[in-house]
């Protein structure tokens, strides 16, 4: 079945070069005997490589089978600390997704930088209304937890909810019970869908599910669920106001305490804006872990300088992991992120992180770029 395969993948590609080739040859005559200018003919030569980019895509997807992927290459320069600059892959995606009939969807995610299966999922829509969404994805709480690092705005997601959601930092529950990045992702079942639609739009937009709480490809270790949900209203097109939370239980130890289950609730105040040119969202989250009372507040907006290509951003984000004692911490970030491709992308952050007393690090600055291929 893999010679069969290699086979096919071959036959196809010289079936493309060659034909590539050929019209490079046509184009060249047509120049020679003043049919076409060279502006004329570089001008074609950019649409047809486009074509044949497209026809390798569409020989390998259908609407039953369609392959995705991205991965972002970064640079890290921090002026505290014994290893001021680091440079490695940090996240390899591949899906497989895809729609068995108008009802029923599926997906596949697998990341290989830290190899771990991400998603496994089928979705059962009967209406915009309502959909059923079982197996293993995102938990739907708060905004930003949704986007994947292929769409966020920034190089890493909000110290806010990176901590409080499962993205493998300082004080990520979910990474202290299993040891993965587990992107805010966890395995259960959901009920989803839109309602009340405009003329282009739905005011109000819902979600809802249970989960086991334990993070991704790890098993039960207590005989609680947890639940999560989100409630958005859109007054006007581009507009969501809303919130969501949290409510559940995790395994770790806290201290010198040994692991036992311990509560894990989060409250959340969301509200995003989006139009063609201008972004922004900010997100405020009130959390109690294990009687750990934590809180995060965090803000951003971003500006297409040009169109679909570069745009400009600021991000204030503002976390607290103890509230008893005020061990906080404030990230100021700038940034530009250019598309030379869709889903293709060079980012550029400056971070400078302003840290209480109680924190106990000091003040730091950190320079990230970052280079992300996707297709």
């Amino acid at each position: 079945m893999k010679k069969i395969s290699i086979l096919i993948f071959t036959f196809i590609s010289c079936i493309l070069v060659y034909g590539q080739e050929s019209n490079n040859e046509l184009l060249k005559k047509l120049v020679e005997k003043n049919v076409l200018t060279q502006a004329e003919a570089d001008q074609l030569k950019k649409v047809e490589q486009k074509s044949t980019i497209e026809k390798v895509r569409n020989a390998f997807n259908t609407p039953y089978m369609q392959f995705g992927g991205n991965g972002q290459l970064m640079y890290k320069y921090s002026d505290v600390g014994n290893i001021k600059h680091d440079f490695k892959p940090k996240n390899l995606f591949l899906s497989v997704s895809g729609k068995l009939n108008d009802s029923f969807r599926y997906g596949f995610l697998l990341e290989f930088v830290n190899p771990s299966v991400q998603e496994f999922w089928g979705e059962w829509t009967a209406a915009k209304e309502f959909n059923f969404k079982l197996g293993q994805f995102k938990v739907p709480v708060t905004l930003e937890s949704q986007y994947v690092p292929a769409t966020l705005e920034t190089v890493a997601y909000s110290r806010t909810i990176s901590n409080l959601f499962g993205y493998a930092t300082e004080d990520d529950v979910l990474n202290k019970q299993n040891g993965k990045n587990n992107f805010g992702r966890d395995a259960g079942v959901q009920f989803s869908g839109e309602l009340a639609s405009m003329n282009d739009y739905s005011l109000v937009q819902y979600s809802l599910g249970m989960f086991q709480g334990m993070g991704v490809t790890t098993g039960e270790k207590n005989n609680t669920k947890d639940f999560a949900g989100t409630l958005l209203i859109q007054p006007v097109k581009g507009l969501r106001i809303g919130g969501g939370a949290y409510f559940g239980q995790a395994t770790y130890a806290i201290g010198t305490n040994p692991a036992d289950n311990h509560v894990r609730n989060r409250w959340i105040v969301s509200t995003d804006y989006k139009s063609e040119r201008f972004n922004a969202r900010a997100e405020w989250v009130k959390a109690n872990d294990g009687g750990i009372e934590k809180e995060g507040l965090y803000g951003m907006a971003l500006y297409y300088l040009l169109p679909k290509r570069l745009n400009a951003l600021a991000k204030v984000d503002y976390y607290n992991r103890n509230k008893d004692v005020n061990s906080e911490v404030i990230d100021y970030t700038v940034g530009l992120n250019y598309y030379f491709y869709p889903q293709c992308r060079v980012q550029l952050n400056y971070v400078h992180s302003n840290y209480s007393k109680k924190w106990g690090d000091k003040d730091m600055n950190t320079i990230y770029a970052q280079l992300q291929i996707g297709f």
